[in-house]
């Protein structure tokens, strides 16, 4: 099993609904990527100075379902159009769970 974590901080003058409008649109890919096995995301609680806005934890069976999933058309339209506009500063990483 692959999990893949990516965190974003957003522009200084992003909305204050793009952590919504990220929802919105991973609650979509969710439904029509299948190989993803299990889709978590949300906001930052703001816990802790310095954190990230935003964060997607995603696992897939294999790396070959992440490979689909990262270059899937409908998530690339989504980083497009719904992350680009918004994104500051992206971190990601991949491990085996």
């Amino acid at each position: 099993m692959i999990r893949h974590i990516a965190m974003f901080t957003f522009k200084p003058d992003a909305p204050d609904t793009a952590a919504q409008s990220l929802e919105e649109g991973l609650f979509l890919l969710a439904q029509t990527i299948t190989e993803i096995a299990a889709y978590t995301y949300g906001s930052d609680l703001g816990l802790r100075d310095g954190n990230y806005d935003f964060a997607v934890v995603a696992d897939f069976e294999n790396d070959e379902d992440f490979k689909t999933y990262a270059d899937h058309p409908d998530h690339q339209a989504f980083i497009q159009d719904r992350v680009v506009p918004v994104l500051e500063k992206r971190v990601s990483l991949q491990f085996e769970i």
